[in-house]
C-alpha cells in the first residue's frame, strides 16, 4: 500500500524566513526557454532589474547581481571593501550577524567581535562607544533585519553614528530589501547586500550587492583583489562597459526577479511595505493572544519575521512536525535557541490568509498537544487587519 499525505512538499503553505512561497506568475517564467546570456535581449532584462532594485534598494549607485546565495553577496562585499588585516568592527546579534565576522575573519582582517545578547536590539549608543574605541575601524558590519532572532536592528540611526567615522558602514539587508524601509542614500549606508529568497520572492541563487555612488569612485581606482568571482571591481568594469555580468549568470532565475520586480512596483513599495508591517502586526498579536511570548525585544519587532518564545513544557519538534502535518512549515531556532523558539516569515506575498491560517493551526496545535490556549489567535489577528 503507497503512503499518501494530504499535505506533501508540493502542498504545503511555507512560511519559513526563505525560501519563501512563490507567486504563479513567477513559477510560471520559471519554465520559459531559456536565451543566451551574451545577448542584447538579456542585457535588456539585468538592466531593468538593476533600476527596479535600486528603488528597492533606496539608492542611485550601482547594484551588483550575483549568482549565488545572499551569503555570496556579503562575502563579496566584504572582499572587495576590506583588504587583509584591516580592522572590521562587527556587531554581532544573531546567527547573521555572525556570519559577517566570520566571513571578514576569512579575508584575513582583524575582527572586532561586539556581541549583543541575542534578541535584544543593537542600539546606536553602543555603536559610538565601541567606536570611539576603534578610530581605526576600516569597516562596520551589521544586519538590518536579524533572521535568526526576528529583531528589527535601528539602521537609521546607527548609521548617523557611523557617518562621524572614516569606516564604510557594509550591512545585511537580506530579509528587509523588499520588505521593509530600506533608505541607503538617506540613511548613509555604504553597502547593502540582500538575497533572492525572501522579500524579492523568487527561488534562492541570487545575491544583490548595492554600493553608494561616493563608493564607486573607490571601487574605480581598485587594484587590489582578495576574490576572483566575488570580486566587484571585475562585476563593476563589465557593468560599466558593456551592461554585462564577467561570469555566467543564471538566466532562469533573473526571468523571475523580472517578473517580481514588476509585481512588486506593480503594488507600489510603499504599499507592499504597509502590508509587510500590517500581517507583522497581525501575527505578533495572534501569537501574543494565544499566550506566547514574543522573542524580540519590545519596539524592534521585525516586520518580515517573528520569532515566538515557546511555552514552558512544549517540545519543538512536536511542536512543528505537528504544524507541518497540517500543512504548514514553520522554522525553529538556532544555535543556542534550538528548542526555545519558533520563527514564522509573513515576507513577500503573505497576506490575511496565510496569517489566519497559521494562526488557527498553531491553535489546533496547541489543543493537540493539551496545552490551552490563553484566547483567540485568529480574532485578535482580525481585530489588528482591521484597524485603521
Amino acid at each position: 500500500m503507497s503512503h499518501f499525505e494530504l499535505y506533501d512538499d508540493e502542498n504545503t503553505l511555507l512560511m519559513i524566513p526563505g525560501p519563501v512561497f512563490l507567486h504563479p506568475k513567477v513559477q510560471r517564467i520559471l519554465s520559459r526557454p531559456i536565451f543566451g546570456h551574451r545577448t542584447n535581449h538579456f542585457r535588456g532584462i539585468l538592466a531593468e532589474c538593476e533600476e527596479m532594485l535600486k528603488g528597492v534598494f533606496g539608492t542611485n549607485g550601482t547594484v551588483f547581481m550575483l549568482t549565488g546565495s545572499g551569503t555570496s553577496a556579503m562575502d563579496a562585499a566584504v572582499r572587495t571593501f576590506i583588504s587583509p588585516k584591516e580592522k572590521v568592527v562587527s556587531f554581532i546579534g544573531g546567527k547573521f550577524g555572525e556570519r559577517f565576522a566570520d566571513i571578514a575573519q576569512s579575508a584575513g582582517a582583524n575582527v572586532i567581535r561586539v556581541n549583543v545578547e541575542w534578541g535584544k536590539a543593537i542600539k546606536p549608543d553602543l555603536v559610538k562607544k565601541v567606536l570611539e574605541e576603534h578610530p581605526d575601524a576600516k569597516a562596520v558590519t551589521i544586519t538590518h533585519n536579524e533572521t535568526s532572532t526576528g529583531v528589527l536592528h535601528p539602521l537609521p540611526e546607527i548609521a548617523k553614528v557611523v557617518k562621524k567615522y572614516d569606516a564604510y558602514l557594509i550591512v545585511d539587508g537580506i530579509t528587509s530589501v523588499g520588505g521593509d524601509y530600506v533608505k541607503m542614500d538617506e540613511w548613509g549606508v555604504d553597502v547593502m547586500v540582500s538575497g533572492s529568497q525572501k522579500c524579492l520572492g523568487i527561488p534562492p541563487g541570487l545575491g544583490f550587492v548595492a554600493i553608494s555612488t561616493e563608493l564607486e569612485s573607490v571601487l574605480e581606482k581598485m587594484e587590489k583583489k582578495n576574490s576572483y568571482y566575488l570580486d566587484l571591481k571585475t562585476y563593476y568594469k563589465y557593468w560599466k562597459k558593456k551592461g554585462d555580468l564577467p561570469f555566467t549568470g543564471s538566466v532562469t532565475l533573473f526571468y523571475a526577479l523580472y517578473e517580481s520586480l514588476k509585481m512588486i512596483f506593480a503594488e507600489g513599495l510603499e504599499a507592499r511595505i504597509q502590508r509587510h508591517r500590517k500581517m507583522a502586526r497581525a501575527m505578533r498579536k495572534g501569537f501574543t493572544d494565544l499566550g506566547f511570548e514574543l522573542f524580540a525585544e519590545k519596539g524592534y519587532e521585525s516586520n518580515t519575521l517573528t520569532a515566538v518564545k515557546y511555552l514552558p513544557g512544549m517540545s519543538d519538534n512536536e511542536f512543528r512536525t505537528r504544524m507541518q502535518k497540517h500543512g504548514v512549515l514553520i522554522a525553529g531556532g538556532q544555535a543556542h535557541l534550538a528548542g526555545k523558539i519558533f520563527r514564522v516569515a509573513h515576507m513577500n506575498m503573505t497576506g490575511e490568509r496565510e496569517v489566519l491560517t497559521v494562526l488557527a493551526v498553531a491553535e489546533l496545535v496547541m489543543h493537540e498537544m493539551g496545552v490551552k490556549p490563553k484566547g483567540s489567535g485568529v480574532k485578535g489577528a482580525i481585530s489588528e487587519i482591521l484597524r485603521e
